[in-house]
């Protein structure tokens, strides 16, 4: 007779989570006439919290647990900034809820909580050779086909330039200065603020090129920008530009894993990349990526290394 091993006496128990704090929470959000998408938001927040520390009181957390919820958050999810700050404001509001109506004793933990600044992330960077490739394969196309023109002055402003794909496609005709050896562009970003790019060489030939051509768009709201697509006649949307990257990438042969993660983004990490493997400043990538601090540029020089 063979003995079968009995199931465990002592199966693993999950605490389960008191919410009742935070459902109160959401009452008194509402009281207070915040909009229903903060209070959803704040809510979901808080809500991990409890879940994080069960069965721990909320009310007996220190300073110290929740900065340290924080870091993980950050670390583990990749959180962007704005998403920090959501969570540190929920946090620091359900506290302030808890000291004011529930006898929380004051100032509470989470009132010097510092915002946790998230580690730039490590960019997606297409090797130099196919970065080559995949320019040639359009200069090839452009010989017969306006659209590929138009593709090749469009990612050569996203490579060469370093432009955000919003920045490229957004570019308006009155923007654009010089000619085919050399490029003036005023670009606005996405807080509105405007900067200068020259474009050299080959990227503002392309432009030339592209310029001289340009058709007439089919709605009137489109005359200002630059990219209007040959064929639809419309002014080519960011999303459509990321789509178009993507059919190119794998037309010209790049390898599977480069189409699966490739966008315009990518053609701009690309080129700080390049840029810092040749032993460039860190000065001068900030300064082609158009960025104040210099702590973002700085990935690319570890990332080389």
């Amino acid at each position: 007779m063979t003995d079968h091993a009995p199931a465990s006496q002592h199966p693993e128990v999950h605490p389960e989570p008191n919410f009742d704090p935070v459902h109160r929470f959401s009452a008194w959000l509402e009281r207070m006439d915040r909009a229903p998408a903060t209070i959803d938001a704040y809510h979901a927040d808080v809500a991990d919290l409890v879940r994080a520390y069960a069965p721990r009181p909320v009310e007996d957390l220190s300073t110290r647990d929740l900065r340290e919820y924080l870091a993980a958050r950050v670390a583990h999810d990749t959180w962007a900034p704005p998403t920090v700050r959501r969570h540190l404001q929920s946090i620091k509001t359900f506290y302030r809820y808890l000291i004011g109506e529930e006898s929380l004793r004051a100032p509470g933990p989470a009132e010097l909580l510092d915002e946790p600044v998230p580690e730039p992330r490590a960019p997606h960077v297409i090797p130099v050779a196919q970065i080559d490739t995949l320019f040639d394969w359009l200069v090839a196309r452009a010989r017969d086909d306006a659209a590929a023109r138009m593709d090749l002055a469009l990612y050569g402003l996203c490579y060469h330039g370093a432009l955000l794909v919003s920045e490229a496609v957004n570019l308006t005709k009155t923007a654009v200065r010089g000619g085919p050896r050399v490029m003036h562009l005023d670009v606005v970003g996405r807080r509105g603020e405007t900067s200068q790019v020259t474009l050299e060489g080959e990227p503002a030939a392309w432009m030339a090129r592209w310029l001289a051509e340009r058709p007439s768009p089919s709605r009137a709201r489109d005359r200002a920008f630059v990219f209007i697509h040959p064929r639809t006649r419309l002014h080519t949307s960011r999303q459509r530009a990321w789509d178009r990257l993507k059919r190119i990438a794998r037309a010209a042969g790049l390898p599977e894993d480069t189409t699966a993660a490739i966008g315009p983004h990518s053609l701009r990490h690309s080129h700080a990349a390049h840029l810092a493997v040749r032993a460039t400043a860190i000065a001068d990538v900030r300064d082609a990526l158009r960025q104040r601090s210099p702590r973002y540029a700085a990935v690319y020089f570890r990332e080389a290394r």
